[in-house]
């Protein structure tokens, strides 16, 4: 099954799509080298396997936005 498959590549607004993240914030973590992701044919490519890296060090730092809530 293709959606289990965590390291094909997919396209920023698939990623976006499929995280809940958009696609302009991907491509700027693509350009700074926050998010691994290949430019191929003018198209930035990752996998779900960077995103999830990704969100992980995020929450890590603190700095996910599920984590923004104030209890």
């Amino acid at each position: 099954n293709d959606t289990e498959d965590k390291t094909r590549l997919i396209s920023l607004p698939e990623a976006a799509e499929l995280y809940g993240l958009s696609h302009s914030y991907l491509k700027q973590l693509a350009h700074r080298g926050r998010l691994q992701a290949k430019k191929i044919g003018g198209v930035w490519l990752t996998t779900p396997n960077d995103v999830e890296a990704y969100i992980e060090s995020r929450q890590k730092r603190g700095a996910f936005r599920k984590d923004l809530s104030k209890d």
